[in-house]
C-alpha cells in the first residue's frame, strides 16, 4: 500500500526536490511540503499523479543505456571496410547513413550471406539488410523498447532528430 512515507522514500530514491516534484504534478511546492508533513488530505488523482511522475523517473531510460556516438559508415563505402569496422571494435552491426540519414543497418548476417562475394567491390548498400531500424527519442523507457529486440538487431536512439546512440542486445545487460 502506497504511504505519505513511501512517496517521501520514492522522491528522495529519484532525486527530485519538493519544488521539482511540484512542478510536474502541477501543484505548490508548499503542497509537497504539506503532504510531506502529513498536515494535508490530498486528492487520489494528485496521489496518483506523483506516483505517475516518480515511477516513471525511476525507470531507465534509454540514455542510460545506449553506446553514445555510435560508429556509423556510408552506404557507398565498400562493404569491406564495414568487415573492418565491426573487427575492430568487436561490433555485430553498424547503422548505415547516406549523409547525415539513417538508410538501414548492416550486420555480420549481412555479411556472411555475401561471403561468396568480393567485400571491396561490393558497397556496403548492395550488403546491408533492407529492413529498417526502430529510432527512439532518448527519454523512452527502456522497458518499452525491449520488446523490439525480438525483431530487431540494434534500436537507434535520438535527441531532436540527431542520432545520439545505439542499443544491442548486449546493452540490455546493463539492466541485469
Amino acid at each position: 500500500m502506497m504511504t505519505v512515507d513511501s512517496l517521501l522514500d520514492l522522491r528522495r530514491e529519484v532525486g527530485m526536490t519538493q519544488a521539482e516534484l511540484a512542478i510536474e504534478v502541477g501543484v505548490s511546492q508548499s503542497y509537497i511540503a504539506r503532504l510531506e508533513k502529513k498536515t494535508l488530505d490530498p486528492k487520489l488523482s494528485v496521489v496518483n499523479k506523483i506516483f505517475e511522475v516518480l515511477t516513471n523517473r525511476q525507470s531507465k531510460k534509454c540514455y542510460d543505456i545506449m553506446t553514445i556516438d555510435p560508429v556509423t559508415i556510408d552506404d557507398r563505402d565498400p562493404a569491406a571496410q564495414a568487415v573492418r569496422l565491426m573487427q575492430k571494435h568487436n561490433y555485430s552491426q553498424i547503422p548505415v547513413l547516406r549523409g547525415t540519414k539513417m538508410v538501414g543497418i548492416i550486420t555480420e548476417r549481412d555479411i556472411i550471406r555475401n561471403l561468396r562475394h568480393n567485400m571491396h567491390e561490393l558497397s556496403v548498400q548492395a550488403v546491408m539488410s533492407p529492413e529498417g531500424v526502430p529510432i527512439i527519442d532518448e527519454t523512452t523507457p527502456v522497458d518499452i523498447v525491449a520488446p523490439l529486440f525480438q525483431k530487431y538487431q540494434a534500436i537507434l536512439v535520438h535527441q531532436q532528430g540527431r542520432i545520439r546512440g545505439i542499443i544491442t542486445r548486449s546493452d540490455l545487460l546493463k539492466l541485469t
